[in-house]
């Protein structure tokens, strides 16, 4: 299946949403799907297909882009409107397109 297509422009964070502020390890761009490196403290983009578990677990969906060492914010739990087109009921999860959905 292909990766949703985002529109970086449209990913906002819902009601209640939590939100948390991080440092980028990479560049990111909104709406992209983030982990923690505890190596480096910083975020990265998540990756089902990685052979280092940490890589296969997210912790949240970028708010906006970022250049590494940039401070980043991402939704870690709760809605986020991403701009792409879902259906109703589908799963979604982390692709093997670093970052992708």
């Amino acid at each position: 299946m292909a990766d949703l297509s985002i529109t970086a422009t449209s990913v906002v964070p819902g009601s209640g949403a939590k939100k948390v502020t991080g440092t980028a390890g990479v560049a990111v761009t909104a709406g992209q799907v983030l982990y923690l490196d505890s190596a480096t403290d910083t975020l990265k983009l998540a990756d089902n297909d990685s052979a280092t578990a940490a890589v296969r677990a997210p912790v949240g969906i970028a708010l906006h882009g970022a250049a590494a060492s940039q401070p980043l914010t991402y939704v870690a739990k709760g809605p986020v409107t991403i701009g792409a087109t879902l259906a109703a009921g589908g799963v979604y999860c982390v692709s093997s397109t670093a970052g992708g959905i």
